[in-house]
């Protein structure tokens, strides 16, 4: 947002923006976006707070990080006087974020007439919050952005590693809850370190190797945290991650491939890449071989009831028809449901958020929910570079086979402020060096 708004019949432009209030902002944005993503729920029940769990009131349903965003968003209109005007000012530079957010308060509106608050509120921790933090994020200084994605990766790279801790004492930091009835008890031990389920970290973390691609960061330290990532998605025992984690591996080597399929590198380059990716790949063969790390994605190669959910979750739309079609389903009666096709809802999930959504929903609701999704991904998409678009398809891939979109997450929010601030800093570093080369 500009900080000078000029009125037509005045020769003096107003003031700019209050910088107290526009730091006030910045603090509150940073200390949401850090809550949200290191604050679990697990956390929250340890605390006594029945976050998604069955009682307490509305607001107790929100996550501590969603109330922080709202105030930074609040605080940032203020900054720049008439907080009514400076929205109107933000919708007018940012049509296609605040569309987003607009057809997801849409969508919450009519889930809420359509069947009333009751499991209603993962609404606004999962789709309300991501369009409130791009909104945030975009009107502060460039200054600011700078540092962020650095901070949020160094604060991955500190889960990471109580991550790889939790798997070699085979011990969590913080009790791991089975749906609602009490600690889980697993065959195989899964870390879950601060972002508390194993499947939420393998999901903020795989989606992050990519843009460690643009970050101008010295090799070594990148391919060092590709490398801690890929053992802590082991050690949160994802195989959809795991898989795709190797195959962004394997895409990353591909410029070196193609270099040297063009003949731009030397003997020695190639011999020395030969081997730094040999002892790499034998590294990491070495500890998945001599400890317990990746023993549930070994193990659990074969079809199982977890791969069996995903399967079973087509069938709820067998038991949708009629009115429930167009207008949607109850969240009590989506548990029904659940029930009817096998799915325990104590334990398991419908692992696919886009059947949950349109069980919910129904084909008007969404329909506005695939309207303001799509607006989103098109607006991070044409600002972005490959490595970036990258991690939204490596996003919707992952979190497709879960029910991410359709239950308290804030992978969506860190995807969109992480791939909008890498475009912000990959635009900032062009366009200086246009001008030095001016």
């Amino acid at each position: 947002m500009s900080s000078r708004v000029f009125i037509p019949g005045h020769l003096v432009p107003p003031p700019g923006p209050s910088q107290a209030l526009l730091t006030l902002s910045w603090r509150l944005f940073v200390a949401g976006i850090f809550a949200r993503m290191l604050v679990s729920q697990f956390f929250l029940h340890w605390l006594g707070l029945p976050y998604d769990l069955p009682g307490g009131s509305f607001p107790v349903k929100i996550h501590p990080g969603t109330y922080l965003l709202c105030m930074a968003f609040f605080v940032g209109l203020c900054a720049f006087g008439n907080p009514l005007r400076a929205l109107l000012e933000v919708v007018r530079r940012n049509p296609m974020p605040a569309a987003f957010l607009a057809c997801m308060l849409a969508m919450f509106t009519w889930a809420i007439l359509r069947h009333g608050t009751d499991g209603q509120a993962y609404f606004i921790d999962t789709l309300l919050a991501p369009g409130i933090a791009l909104l945030t994020l975009l009107m502060q200084p460039r200054s600011r952005q700078r540092w962020l994605l650095g901070a949020m990766i160094l604060a991955l790279a500190l889960n990471a590693v109580i991550a790889l801790g939790e798997a070699a004492m085979g011990r969590r930091l913080i009790p791991l809850f089975a749906g609602r009835e009490g600690i889980v008890e697993e065959v195989h031990f899964r870390a879950s370190a601060l972002i508390g389920h194993p499947l939420a970290n393998s999901k903020q973390t795989v989606m992050l190797l990519p843009l460690l691609a643009l970050l101008p960061w010295a090799l070594g330290l990148r391919v060092g945290l590709f490398m801690l990532f890929a053992l802590a998605l082991l050690a949160f025992g994802s195989r959809a991650s795991m898989a795709m984690g190797l195959l962004l591996g394997m895409l990353a080597l591909l410029p070196l491939a193609l270099a040297t399929v063009r003949g731009r590198l030397s003997y020695l380059q190639i011999t020395g890449a030969l081997v730094g990716v040999t002892l790499i790949a034998a590294a990491l063969a070495g500890v998945i071989a001599t400890t317990n790390l990746g023993d549930r994605i070994v193990h659990g190669l074969t079809w199982d009831n977890s791969a069996n959910v995903r399967l079973v979750s087509f069938r709820v739309m067998d038991h949708v028809n009629g009115e429930d079609f167009w207008f949607g389903v109850p969240v009590n009666r989506i548990e029904t449901i659940a029930g009817l096709v096998g799915i325990d809802l104590r334990y398991e999930a419908i692992e696919n958020f886009w059947i949950v959504l349109l069980a919910q929903l129904g084909l008007v609701g969404f329909s506005i929910f695939l309207l303001g999704l799509t607006l989103a991904v098109v607006h991070v998409w044409r600002i972005s570079r490959l490595p970036a678009r990258l991690a939204l398809v490596v996003y919707f891939i992952v979190a497709s086979g879960g029910n991410t979109l359709a239950s308290k997450t804030p992978s969506f929010t860190l995807l969109l402020v992480e791939t909008v601030w890498m475009a912000l800093f990959v635009l900032a570093v062009l366009v200086v060096m246009k001008l030095g080369a001016g």
